[in-house]
């Protein structure tokens, strides 16, 4: 974030340069274990759908075992289609991250 303010001596203007319209972001998802990181995956640019997807099938899918359990929250790209087809073919449960779901885990 960009400083909004600044100090300058009495009577004189407070000039400095700021980054404006070059704003990027990095994306880092990975799955979490008891004992240890799995699958970790930093991308360029924010997560969409199609992205979402192809971590799913080639991280993540690879990395499970059946009866894991897969927690996401209600994120858009979340809810792409063949998501929750590629975790149940590999033996993983798919859950929501509501409150109500976590107590009974």
């Amino acid at each position: 974030m960009t400083r909004q303010r600044g100090r300058a001596p009495r009577g004189q203007r407070c000039v400095a340069s700021v980054p404006h319209g070059h704003w990027k972001s990095t994306t880092f998802i990975a799955g979490l274990r008891h004992d240890a990181i799995t699958a970790p995956l930093v991308l360029d640019g924010p997560m969409n759908g199609a992205a979402f997807l192809a971590y799913i099938q080639t991280c993540l899918c690879p990395t499970l075992q059946p009866g894991d359990i897969v927690v996401a929250d209600n994120l858009s790209c979340h809810k792409v289609p063949g998501v929750r087809a590629a975790i149940e073919a590999a033996g993983a449960v798919p859950r929501c991250s509501t409150y109500r779901h976590i107590h009974q885990i």
